[in-house]
């Protein structure tokens, strides 16, 4: 009996996964590249406008006094304040049953802690890195 198509066949199945992991792989860097594209549009077309005088006055106030940039959520500002306490017990008492042979252990340990953020996003000119 003849063998070797069945060899063959396990190589294909196996650079068929390898081509879907890889894919798979890359759904994130293209999700990203398109977010960018769409980013950059919409930046391009904000300055098309602000730029050439097509937006007026009636324009921006209609678009709430500013027409600003996509704010970029990574500037961000955050400070935490941790607070940690801890407290910890261990000792040994006499057997109950009897005094001259073993001794009851104990250990015990009480922990607390306490954080408090503070998330504040700087102003949409940070992008630009005026601030």
């Amino acid at each position: 009996m003849n063998n070797k198509g069945q060899a063959v066949l396990s190589e294909y199945v196996m650079i068929f996964f390898v081509v879907i992991a890889a894919a798979v792989a890359m759904t994130v860097y293209i999700q990203r590249g398109f977010e960018a594209r769409v980013h950059d549009a919409r930046n391009f077309m904000i300055d098309s406008l602000t730029d050439s005088g097509a937006c007026d006055t009636n324009c921006v106030q209609a678009a709430g006094g500013n027409i600003s940039h996509e704010y970029e959520p990574y500037y961000a500002q955050m400070l935490s304040d941790v607070e940690q306490n801890e407290e910890k017990n261990a000792g040994a008492t006499p057997s109950a049953v009897n005094w001259s042979i073993g001794a009851v252990y104990y250990r015990s340990l009480n922990a607390e802690t306490k954080i408090t953020s503070t998330s504040t996003q700087l102003p949409p000119k940070c992008a630009n890195g005026e601030c």
